[in-house]
């Protein structure tokens, strides 16, 4: 079993993500063929991150209570192909009110994927999860990868229709979540006991949960504020045509994330999550102010290499620290109220500050709340050791 949940959390994870970086590819196209305002543009990618943050913890707990995860994801994932291809609608016919409600449909959509694929991997290899979230991680970062190039091929060879593109990238999510929707994979999640000591364990295992939400709330406001404004920068700043091209560069850059979430993971669990996470978020921090001053791919590169090790990491943490009965649940407020809360407010920010001071100047401003999440992360408690399991057996 162990194996299928690993395959089937990674197509989904691959898709998740891929879809996740056809949003920002999209925004520029907003930005460059209807006129929109980076502000307008923040606000928009802000609601994508509510909308997720705030039915991740329902989804996740609605899972728990059902207990079939698999089915769940496959659920985020067909609904990311209706929001996908709404969004293209919405364009082609000019509705900012249809717009809103595609984004508000893919926000939802995305809530799905982290918290339940996390939970699923920490129940089923327990000690050995960073290892496993960081293959499965591997994934996510192809799909990250591949379609900014699949998105800007699609567009150039549908002489440039918003609307075929977006059904095109549309209908992958839509086939790629039937074996999902299909699977009948269960996972024994063990009930709590309910004895004084795992009271006391559940008052320290909350304060926990609260400072890696915390933690990921603050880096988060940082990286996806940049992040979602990556090809914008691209192509106002440093003079990228929107094409083909800008989608080749951007997949060089978030290739590097291939290779690097499952070494960090692997290294998170042979030398400590926290540690990994620090280096990890300082690394994320110095490689973008290079890339301000010294804009070319090795640098960008190195941003997002950094950036993307998070997911094998923070929700690694928590896997260490909470009971299976609720991991789903913790990953949710972590991941989802955390790392996506910070990722609705980041943009705003962006978005607010480019009006006046530019796309520039607002990166580096934002870097700041950067080093504010490295303050944060040696108040995470150091994990416990746990048992390890074979990935594949």
């Amino acid at each position: 079993m162990k194996l299928r949940i690993l395959l089937l959390t990674s197509i989904a994870h691959f898709i998740n993500d891929g879809n996740f970086w056809f949003l920002p590819v999209a925004y520029t196209f907003l930005v460059e063929y209807k006129g929109f305002s980076e502000l307008v543009i923040g606000v928009i990618s802000g609601l994508f991150f509510l909308s997720s943050a705030l039915s991740s913890p329902l989804v996740t707990k609605f899972a728990e209570n059902r207990g079939n995860f698999v089915n769940f994801i496959g659920l985020g994932i067909i609904l990311w192909g209706i929001g996908i291809i709404m969004f293209g609608y919405a364009t082609y016919i000019n509705s900012l009110i249809l717009l809103i409600v595609s984004i508000l449909t893919c926000g939802i959509a995305s809530s799905f994927y982290h918290p339940l694929g996390a939970a699923s991997l920490a129940i089923v290899y327990k000690g050995s999860s960073g290892t496993a979230m960081g293959i499965n991680g591997s994934l996510g970062s192809l799909g990250r990868t591949l379609y900014p190039t699949i998105t800007l091929l699609i567009f150039t060879i549908t002489e440039r229709n918003i609307l075929l593109t977006s059904i095109g990238v549309g209908l992958i999510s839509i086939l790629a979540s039937i074996p999902a929707l299909l699977s009948r994979t269960r996972l024994d999640i063990r009930e709590p006991s309910s004895n004084n000591g795992n009271e006391k364990l559940t008052k320290s295992i909350r304060n926990i949960i609260i400072i890696l939400l915390i933690s990921a709330l603050i880096r988060n406001m940082f990286s996806q504020g940049i992040s979602q404004f990556l090809p914008t920068i691209l192509v106002e700043s440093y003079d990228f045509k929107y094409g083909l091209n800008l989608g080749q560069i951007l997949s060089i850059a978030l290739a590097t994330a291939i290779v690097g979430q499952p070494l960090l993971g692997i290294l998170s669990d042979k030398v400590g999550r926290r540690l990994i996470y620090g280096i990890s978020t300082i690394g994320s921090i110095i490689s973008i102010l290079l890339f301000l001053v010294y804009p070319n791919i090795i640098y960008l590169s190195l941003f997002i290499l950094f950036t993307y090790s998070a997911f094998p990491l923070v929700l690694s943490l928590v896997g260490d620290f909470v009971p299976e009965t609720v991991n789903g649940f913790a990953n949710a407020l972590v991941w989802g109220l955390g790392s996506t809360g910070g990722g609705a407010i980041g943009p705003l920010i962006m978005g607010f500050l480019s009006q006046s001071i530019g796309l520039i100047n607002a990166t580096r401003l934002i870097v700041l709340i950067g080093l504010i999440s490295v303050i944060v992360i040696p108040a995470i408690p150091k994990p416990p050791k746990r048992s390890k399991i074979s990935i594949f057996g």
